[in-house]
């Protein structure tokens, strides 16, 4: 697999679509939580998004093949498997809005990732695991940086 791409690019609030099919792909979520975030989806100007969970078949999909799933594939399953939000093909207002009212009904904070030219063709698997490769990364980042803080000076 390629190495992760790591450049981070501000989102606008424009009508503007995101590369890749339209969906969302969760893992690591409940069932209520699932139908949870289905049911929000109107509310957020999602309704014609696609909600597809990752289960132990889509590990080994393409982000690109994992994307146009049916709505609702695998809905109801969950596999123990880090709690992450993919975004793909969705409108610069429409991720705002979601990414807003996510925080807003109080689920527990996911991985965020959204699809781009360049990792629609890694697998579901490989981009989680860099995902959490990443979340290790900052941590690590942040303990030091805490440990500096905290170290008086000479």
């Amino acid at each position: 697999m390629p190495k992760a791409e790591t450049t981070f690019r501000p989102i606008g609030d424009s009508d503007q679509k995101m590369h890749g099919n339209t969906a969302v792909l969760i893992s690591g979520f409940s069932t209520d939580e699932q139908t949870t975030l289905y049911e929000k989806f109107p509310a957020w100007g999602m309704e014609k998004v696609s909600l597809i969970v990752i289960a132990a078949e889509t590990l080994p999909l393409t982000l690109a093949q994992a994307t146009a799933l049916p709505n609702q594939s695998n809905m109801g399953q969950t596999a123990e498997l880090p709690r992450a939000v993919i975004m793909s093909g969705l409108q610069e207002r429409q991720l705002n809005t979601f990414m807003r009212g996510y925080r807003e009904i109080g689920l527990t904070r996911p991985l965020w990732a959204s699809v781009t030219a360049h990792s629609e063709q890694w697998t579901v698997k490989y981009l989680l695991v860099e995902l959490l490769k990443e979340r290790e990364a900052m941590r690590e980042a942040m303990a030091a940086e805490q440990a500096r803080k905290n170290t008086p000076a000479s």
